[in-house]
């Protein structure tokens, strides 16, 4: 494929990409450095690409594997750099912490019921608008909100019935302590295991 295609796709989709992707990336990974990333994956595999596939949609699933790779790659968290972006009010610095729970709300969202595991997987992992979700799903924008709502309460009562939760002023978590594992909890991380 030749770089002038890459470079075509560049110039129509990086910006929307790259707002994608800052949305989303864990803390100590660059949405910029991403982006690269995801542009190399997508120049490697154009050719791949079946004429039935929407390229967007091509291109927006490489960039959710591309944000799940970065998850799972060991990152290097420099406590006064997120210390100085939370005081500065950047809500995209999730902290430790928030690195930490994500890879446990991804083990809660498997155990959730249908329909609420698909609605939660469609929105929050898959980037899809509601009403995305819903025109795929084949129900009402309304039952599609419904459904994402209902899902998110049972996250959240899964992940209190698993950690203690406590909040900081801007409503981000703060503190997230593992209490003794129970039927709501889903061993998801190093502090969830007896090992620990």
């Amino acid at each position: 494929m030749s770089a002038a295609a890459t470079a075509a796709l560049w110039s129509r989709f990086a910006g929307g990409l790259r707002g994608f992707l800052a949305r989303r990336v864990p803390a100590g990974v660059d949405a910029d450095d991403l982006l690269q990333e995801v542009f190399l994956r997508i120049h490697q595999h154009l050719p791949e690409l079946r004429e039935t596939e929407r390229i967007d949609a091509w291109m927006y699933r490489i960039a959710r594997n591309a944000i799940t790779d970065a998850m799972r790659r060991p990152t290097r968290i420099d406590a006064e750099a997120d210390t100085d972006a939370l005081d500065a009010g950047d809500d995209e610095a999730r902290g430790p912490v928030g690195v930490e729970l994500a890879s446990c709300l991804a083990a809660m969202i498997a155990e959730l019921d249908e329909p609420y595991r698909s609605a939660i997987e469609l929105t929050e992992i898959g980037g899809l608008t509601q009403g995305e979700a819903a025109r795929r799903a084949g129900i009402s924008i309304s039952g599609m909100k419904s459904r994402v709502q209902r899902g998110r309460r049972q996250l959240e009562e899964r992940l209190r019935g698993c950690c203690r939760i406590e909040l900081d002023r801007r409503g981000g978590i703060a503190v997230a302590e593992p209490r003794e594992p129970g039927p709501a909890c889903v061993p998801c991380g190093p502090r969830c295991r007896d090992d620990a």
